[in-house]
């Protein structure tokens, strides 16, 4: 049974079902409008655009975006600030050293991009949080959000380059949740297993390398009889660097609170 038989048996009443995504941290929260691509940048700042990034740059057309600067909570809600026609669109609190929104080029609003936008009491690291789960989103990947619950691996994945990506599974229980063994792809075989402190108890990991690629999936409990399953691919010659950003996303990952 393959991966995509896993995600569409293991979640079959749940496949049409709206899908939900916010991204929450730094004191905000925002509900980018899918499908987007969502990057979290080296010094922290989130940047929304569209799916295919790729392909609007290459259209000639000014592509909108917006930046989402980490500062300190705000303690009031982020509104809209511009000094003149033509300027640079933020949203802000009007604190220094908070966090913003900062619009690109020709934007007049955020709702373009975002469905919604609101200050929390207070948030930390930057997490990606769905209707179903939650986990801290590590520097450096980007994400790919469709929203689509029935595609091949999911309404969302996330990626460092083309060759290093993650995707998560589930939940899934009972026969559902698969053996080790039937993860091997070919030409791989099984090189290590391990565990890692999770939310609700240890996250079980098993590494597969093969071919210059490398593999490595997550059991993530999220109670007493369901798992979600997060699988790592990687050059070989990345896998400690990317095995690494599985790890934390695989210790945070739990139940949406």
């Amino acid at each position: 049974m393959g991966l995509t038989d896993l995600f569409r048996r293991g979640r079959a009443s749940e496949t049409t079902a709206p899908f939900e995504l916010a991204i929450t941290g730094h004191g905000v929260s925002v509900t980018p409008h899918l499908p987007a691509t969502i990057a979290h940048l080296a010094d922290g700042t989130i940047l929304v655009g569209p799916l295919d990034m790729v392909a609007a740059r290459a259209s000639g057309e000014l592509v909108k975006t917006i930046a989402i600067n980490a500062g300190t909570p705000p303690s009031g809600p982020l509104e809209r600030r511009a000094m003149s026609e033509g300027s640079i669109v933020t949203y802000s609190s009007a604190e220094r050293g908070t966090t913003q929104l900062v619009l690109s080029v020709g934007m007049h609003g955020h709702d373009e991009l975002l469905a919604s936008v609101s200050v929390l009491p207070a948030a930390a690291a930057w997490r990606i949080v769905t209707d179903h789960h939650e986990l801290v989103w590590p520097a450096g990947l980007t994400l790919r959000a469709t929203g689509n619950r029935g595609a091949e691996h999911g309404p969302y994945e996330l990626s460092a380059s083309s060759t290093e990506i993650v995707n998560i599974y589930g939940p899934l229980g009972g026969e559902h949740i698969p053996a080790p063994e039937d993860l091997n792809a070919v030409g791989q075989q099984r090189i290590d297993a391990g565990s890692l402190p999770g939310v609700v108890k240890p996250v079980k990991h098993y590494t597969f390398e093969g071919d210059a690629t490398a593999q490595r999936y997550y059991y993530v409990p999220l109670d007493q009889t369901a798992i979600m399953l997060v699988r790592v691919r990687t050059a070989t010659a990345l896998a400690a660097q990317t095995f690494a950003l599985g790890d934390q996303i695989a210790q945070t990952l739990r139940l949406r609170s």
